[in-house]
């Protein structure tokens, strides 16, 4: 009888498939990160554009955008806050954000109501979002407004949970988001000076202008204007980056053109591992190592610019509804152009 002699893989044979198996992965591995990565991007412009239609909703129904926050000084009835709907005063306080207003047009009326009930509940002294007075947990409609995550406000790209921010312990954490209003081509906080109110943009802070605005204001066009812009959301609980329902957590804004220092404008996706490119927002605690976060607090005079976790730029959406893919390599006085609204100035392609 005869016997069939079988024959294995040599040792040569085996690594040598194992190096063509892990050259074919390591060809494979970056046009599946890309895939994944425009999926990321194709969900993070559905989120913006939805904003973009909220906007125009707000407007057809108020005949003006909503302000970048409302001002709660003086809004007690009897000993209760008050917060405020509709066009109103724009604030630095720690008082509701441009969010809560068109809550009702992103299909989220139940969660706008839940935050006037839980405004009513805040202690009297300064109406701010405190959620303790003497004993813990004495606001938990608040607690648990503030908190609310909603997949819409964030970027797939900039994942994972991040912790809410509270400018002290006895503030409720507030959830973060990933899209901002514009605050115009210099600081966001309002300013009185001839080159400010060239600056401005469809949205600002601070008592000197207490009024929104409607779309007949942006006389660059509706089209040459941005509306709102990416943020990447900070992570320490003092920053206010992205803070959804802080008035000074979701905007962005190009700089600060106007002081001494012309170095001070700020690119889209602007490397702030270089100084000259930090984010000034009202209030910061970021890694000094993190390109997207790094920052100095702004206090009064802040401004942040559009950043996201997209390679080569950011999403912007116009204030005619559209969105735009802008490149981080962008020439500098053609961003701040799209970002003032009544700068009078010829915009290129883009």
């Amino acid at each position: 009888m005869s016997r069939k002699e079988t024959r294995g893989f040599t040792l040569v044979e085996l690594l040598v498939v194992i190096a063509i198996i892990g050259v074919l992965v390591a060809l494979l591995l970056p046009a599946v990160q890309a895939a994944r990565e425009a999926a990321r991007r194709t969900q993070c412009s559905n989120n913006m554009k939805q904003f973009g239609l909220a906007m125009h909703n707000y407007h057809d129904t108020f005949k003006s955008l909503p302000t970048a926050g409302y001002r709660w000084t003086g809004g007690l009835v009897g000993t209760q806050c008050q917060a405020q709907s509709g066009p109103s005063a724009s604030s630095t306080s720690h008082a509701q954000s441009w969010v809560v207003s068109i809550l009702p047009f992103i299909e989220q009326q139940p969660l706008r109501d839940q935050f006037f009930t839980g405004v009513s509940t805040l202690p009297s002294y300064g109406c701010w979002f405190r959620t303790r007075d003497t004993r813990p947990d004495t606001h938990p409609v608040m607690a648990q407004v503030l908190a609310t995550e909603i997949d819409a406000f964030r970027c797939p790209s900039d994942g994972g949970r991040k912790e809410g921010y509270r400018s002290s312990d006895d503030h409720a954490p507030i959830a973060r988001m990933n899209y901002g209003v514009n605050g115009g081509a210099g600081n966001a906080w309002a300013r009185t000076d001839a080159r400010a109110m060239l600056e401005r943009g469809p949205f600002h802070f601070g008592y000197a202008f207490e009024r929104s605005i409607d779309f007949s204001a942006i006389t660059d066009g509706t089209s040459n204007t941005v509306m709102l812009g990416e943020i990447v959301a900070a992570e320490h609980r003092r920053d206010t980056r992205g803070a959804w329902a802080y008035s000074a957590g979701p905007f962005i804004s190009g700089g600060e053109p106007s002081y001494r220092d012309p170095r001070i404008l700020l690119p889209p996706n602007g490397n702030a591992l270089d100084d000259r490119f930090m984010d000034r927002p009202p209030r910061c605690r970021a890694d000094a190592n993190d390109r997207y976060l790094r920052c100095v607090g702004g206090g009064g005079r802040a401004f942040q610019t559009a950043r996201s976790k997209h390679p080569g730029g950011v999403h912007v959406c116009l204030a005619d509804g559209s969105v735009r893919f802008i490149s981080e390599t962008i020439e500098m006085q053609t961003w701040l152009a799209l970002l003032g609204m009544s700068r009078g100035q010829a915009i290129s392609q883009f």
